[in-house]
């Protein structure tokens, strides 16, 4: 089992100016995260803040997204995604869960 804890989107300077509602750029970088996510489209991801819509403003720093590649390599590029949950907290902190589980045929030690 392996657990990563983040935040999709996580640009603590706009918190004290936080919107009323979703700000609109995380739910586009959210989109963006879970097309990518769902098509597997690893190489996308892996660029994604170049690709991603307001990448740089959703993350300024990368760490806290990073648990989210540690997870879906343990779980495979073979295996099932699911998206538990696209909550935003706060209208701009996009706390998605998603679960990847290996795929049938993944290599069992």
């Amino acid at each position: 089992l392996v657990i990563g804890s983040g935040s999709l989107t996580h640009n603590l300077h706009e918190f004290r100016s936080r919107p009323t509602g979703t700000a609109p750029y995380v739910r586009e970088f959210q989109d963006w995260m879970h097309k990518s996510i769902a098509a597997k489209d690893v190489a996308a991801l892996l660029d994604y803040r170049k690709l991603a819509p307001h990448a740089v403003r959703a993350h300024p720093t990368d760490e806290h997204l990073l648990p989210l590649y540690v997870a879906l390599g343990a779980g495979g590029v073979c295996g099932e995604t699911q998206r538990l949950t696209d909550e935003v907290t706060y209208g701009i902190l996009a706390m998605d869960a998603y679960v990847f589980r290996p795929g049938v045929h993944a290599a069992v030690a």
